[in-house]
């Protein structure tokens, strides 16, 4: 051996470019942190079968040619690969099962659980031996598993102003938090990954906001936004526009593009009823297959009955043959305030002390509800009670808990609604109606 030790080699990171401006300025920041980055851009849906002629623009084309500009502006290798059988399996599928069901899945977090960190992180580590995915996720992560991390000053303030918290967080797991800015963060499509998987995770983009903000609440008025980045390091996306909704689905309505993949039932199609929550009536007959929008709406969406002088609202789908609905926006009929779930996935491995006082929300970006954890006592899940009740609850949805709006615990979906206030006979509290219980005010004048 020499008298001077090797020096020490580049820590390899796989960096997802999905060829939009996040994924550019995450890649951008490795590369400025002295990393040997390689990129990585998937393509999960088989396109070829698509011959509609509805989407003659295949969306993942432009978007790789894009990942391929910012990987040569910032020297970089970047390679493509796809998933569309483990995507179709383990999101795709499931998903249309549940909408089949009147079961309302959230594909992201799914997809974020068994594609992004689950097969990709896999393939990256066979393939080229990198065990470090970085990703343009709008959320923060302490993996204490690597000796390489520091306790972000958030983590650190958090745990002193909560002692009690620091009982039950292992600092040797990963610790998932919510972004900086809390307009983007998306650790509520994060909440179903496991501690392993998020193990050699690295969010970039966490301590950043998307663009200038004039919010003291959202920090340094005066700090680099995501897009400032992108601009100053002249990326080939600086000024590209944020996706919005599924890729695959084109120009299609949403409703439309499930119906072509849920078969029919077997026989003549039975006509499903709409009926009035309060009274029992009749407010329309359909055939799902002519009116999907109706078909696979969900709880609290509206129900968009032809020739309705008011708008109406999904309340429940009891059968296949039945839609609940009611009248307003406000009816008691579409507020709970509990629920149960199931299969919950406790990032940290072990679910903490029950009944626990937290947060949660059931949709991407909703305000976090003050709310209590308690274990069901059949032990398969947790039942969850709010401080204030939730409008639209529907089984499927993924429920995200949280501590004092910063650490995401974890997440799982709601296998059962809590009786509504209509069927409780209660009243909403008055912050959540200013209409009145049953706002009418929608309604088309005569």
């Amino acid at each position: 051996m020499g008298l001077f030790s090797a020096p020490l080699a580049r820590r390899q990171v796989a960096v997802a470019l999905s060829g939009g401006v996040d994924s550019s300025v995450a890649a951008h920041l490795l590369t400025k942190m002295n990393m040997d980055v390689l990129g990585i851009h998937m393509s999960n849906w088989d396109y070829h079968g698509d011959d509609d002629g509805s989407r003659d623009t295949k969306c993942w084309e432009g978007d790789w040619k894009d990942a391929q500009a910012v990987a040569r502006h910032l020297d970089i290798p970047i390679f493509h690969t796809s998933f569309e059988q483990d995507y179709w399996n383990s999101v795709f599928e499931p998903y249309i099962t549940n909408l089949s069901q009147s079961i309302t899945p959230n594909p992201d977090v799914d997809c974020n659980r068994y594609i992004k960190f689950g097969v990709l992180k896999e393939y990256l580590r066979k393939r080229f031996d990198i065990d470090t995915l970085a990703t343009g996720h709008y959320a923060r992560l302490y993996d204490g598993s690597d000796d390489r991390t520091q306790v972000p000053l958030c983590l650190e303030e958090f745990l002193d102003s909560n002692p009690a918290s620091a009982d039950f967080l292992d600092m040797e797991q990963p610790i998932l938090m919510a972004a900086r800015d809390v307009r983007k963060d998306q650790s509520y499509f994060l909440c179903g990954v496991s501690a392993n998987a998020l193990r050699g995770v690295m969010f970039p983009l966490g301590d950043l906001n998307k663009g200038s903000t004039k919010d003291p609440s959202q920090g340094d008025m005066h700090s680099e936004s995501v897009r400032d980045i992108a601009q100053s390091a002249r990326l080939p996306t600086a000024s590209k526009r944020e996706s919005m909704g599924i890729c695959f689905i084109g120009k299609r309505r949403h409703a439309e593009f499930v119906n072509e993949y849920i078969e029919p039932k077997s026989g003549q199609e039975m006509k499903a009823t709409c009926i009035n929550v309060d009274d029992g009536s009749v407010i329309s007959s359909f055939y799902p297959s002519e009116t999907p929008s109706l078909a696979y709406a969900t709880i609290g969406q509206g129900a968009k009955i032809s020739g309705a002088a008011q708008k109406w609202f999904v309340v429940d789908k009891p059968d296949a043959k039945t839609v609940l609905v009611c009248p307003g926006t406000h009816h008691p009929a579409l507020y709970s305030d509990s629920f149960i779930v199931e299969g919950v996935n406790w990032i940290q491995g072990i679910p903490p002390k029950l009944p626990l006082k937290a947060q949660c929300r059931i949709r991407h970006l909703q305000p976090l509800n003050e709310c209590e954890v308690r274990a069901t006592k059949d032990g398969r899940g947790v039942e969850v009670v709010l401080e204030k009740p939730f409008r639209g609850i529907a089984t499927g949805q993924v429920c995200g808990i949280y501590l004092k709006g910063l650490v995401c615990l974890g997440g799982g979906a709601i296998t059962t609604r809590g009786a509504t206030y209509h069927a409780l006979n209660k009243e909403l509290p008055a912050s959540l109606h200013p209409a009145g219980n049953n706002d009418l005010s929608t309604a088309k004048r005569k």
